[in-house]
């Protein structure tokens, strides 16, 4: 009864089922396994943290269970804890095929992408059939730049399971269409079944839009790709009000100057340096520069910021030493877990440009690099792509996109007023127009040496899980940011709204 309600997406009668169970049996591992498996779909990931840890009290040796709790762990971003529930979950069963795919995703959340590769690998040797790792696996390979071996991956998956919308979508990205590719015909066959969930007709939406954009039909392009984009939006629960209300609290914490820490010399080994801005405007071409001098580490976007700040409460109110302390203390313990040899490590969350203000008062030897695109560029380069998860609400409706770009304007005026001349500001055309200049400028607000590979960044083999990852393997070019005159037809709401910005 229990995995019938489960497959029938009934989880609050499966929730309630568990409950009563595990109060009745409250020593069968198996329900309260089974509860963590229910919290974990309904997104209630706490709830299933404390279950899978119960039925691990009562089963030590239980590979899935140890497997939910990395499942929830994964969910709340806590990647090293779920990467050791799920090295537990396959020492305990070698064979086990889905701990090893979820084990492979975790590495390379971390960026631990060779590790990553290997459990996939495993994962596909253990279950050759294994259509959700061969998608992962495309997408790891992806990141480090093995295109063709990508496509073939993501190919293999679609084989295995013809109806995996998510496959679907990723490979869409990485072909060109014609009127005689399969994958279209399957992608439309698929959206007309009365059995995909929103889901899936979301990834398939995005997927038809790339094709008819390749194809030249760019009216039904257009209509693709804003039916995704509201199913986007409608998934995720976003409203543009709640930012709204983020922003004008971020600003109140500091009405007022915020105390100075005081900082011993022992800690600061490490130059923390944070890329910024808007999706879509160059952060990671950035980050790819930096990332090519031999004193700097690339880490990519990382969560720890973030929950550093969820940790100390701050939400308006006015900032304390105290908090900043712990801020320092957290992200400067994390820069050390790295074990890297390079003095800087850049950061490259876009939106920390949210948290500017807690960055350069916890930790004031950190650089800001702040990269501004053209506007309409910038918007539109954002609506157009793919993001996972709700981290980018606001990219699924024109109007919410246009409205938080001006929330982001205004923020980052405030920020160079309580903190002038502490932000190093790129223009993302200017350093495609005379990229040398633009970079020297960079490396020396870096405090680093000149090095000519910086230049090069194209042929740097580090990997990148952004939706830039193609780009950063090509050298410098321009033009990219009049990509959005060609749908301008279907814009001008946009373009309206962005004007002067």
């Amino acid at each position: 009864m229990l995995m019938q309600l489960y497959a029938q997406g009934q989880l609050d009668d499966l929730i309630d089922e568990a409950l009563r169970l595990a109060r009745k049996f409250p020593k069968a591992a198996q329900v309260h396994n089974i509860l963590s498996v229910a919290y974990n779909a309904a997104g209630e990931y706490h709830d299933a943290v404390t279950s899978a840890e119960q039925a691990i009290r009562l089963q030590p040796d239980y590979p899935k269970a140890f497997l939910n709790l990395g499942n929830a762990q994964a969910n709340l971003g806590e990647q090293d804890e779920a990467v050791e529930s799920y090295s537990q979950a396959v020492r305990i069963a070698p064979d086990f095929a889905e701990g090893h795919n979820n084990l492979g995703c975790a590495l390379i959340e971390l960026g631990r992408i060779d590790e990553g590769i290997a459990s996939l690998k495993t994962a596909i040797e253990l279950n050759p059939d294994y259509a959700k790792a061969y998608n992962n696996l495309g997408g790891a390979l992806l990141d480090i730049g093995c295109k063709q071996d990508a496509i073939a991956s993501f190919r293999r998956a679609i084989e295995l399971n013809p109806n995996y919308a998510e496959a679907c979508r990723q490979l869409s990205n990485l072909i060109t269409f014609n009127p005689d590719e399969p994958l279209y015909k399957q992608m439309r066959g698929l959206l007309d079944s009365e059995e995909q969930t929103d889901t899936q007709r979301m990834h398939l939406l995005f997927g038809l839009a790339k094709a008819e954009d390749d194809l030249g039909d760019l009216d039904q392009y257009f209509a693709y790709l804003q039916k995704g984009s509201r199913l986007h939006k409608q998934l995720s629960g976003y409203g543009i009000e709640e930012d709204r209300e983020l922003f004008k609290s971020i600003k109140a914490s500091f009405a007022t100057p915020v105390p100075q820490l005081s900082i011993p010399a022992v800690d600061t080994e490490f130059n923390p340096v944070f890329v910024v801005g808007m999706p879509r405007s160059g952060t990671t071409l950035v980050e790819q520069i930096l990332s090519c001098h031999s004193r700097v580490y690339g880490a990519g976007e990382v969560p720890t910021l973030e929950r550093g700040l969820e940790k100390i409460g701050w939400y308006a109110s006015a900032i304390t030493p105290a908090q900043l302390n712990e801020l320092r203390v957290h992200y400067m313990s994390w820069l050390k877990s790295l074990k890297v040899s390079e003095s800087h490590v850049t950061d490259k969350t876009t939106i920390n440009f949210r948290w500017i203000g807690f960055i350069l008062c916890a930790m004031p030897e950190a650089r800001i690099i702040h990269i501004k695109r053209d506007a309409r560029a910038t918007c539109w380069s954002i609506f157009r792509h793919f993001f996972d998860g709700n981290g980018h609400g606001y990219a699924y409706n024109l109007n919410d996109l246009s409205e938080y770009y001006k929330l982001y304007v205004d923020l980052m005026a405030f920020w160079e007023e309580v903190f002038p001349g502490r932000i190093h500001h790129i223009n993302y055309e200017a350093l495609t127009e005379d990229q040398e200049a633009q970079t020297r400028k960079l490396i020396g607000y870096c405090e680093l040496e000149w090095e000519d590979r910086c230049l090069d960044f194209h042929l740097s083999k580090r990997s990148v899980s952004t939706a830039s990852h193609l780009q950063v393997r090509k050298k410098m070019y321009q033009g990219s940011s009049d990509v959005w005159r060609r749908y301008e037809a279907h814009l001008q709401p946009m373009i309206r709204q962005l004007e002067g910005l």
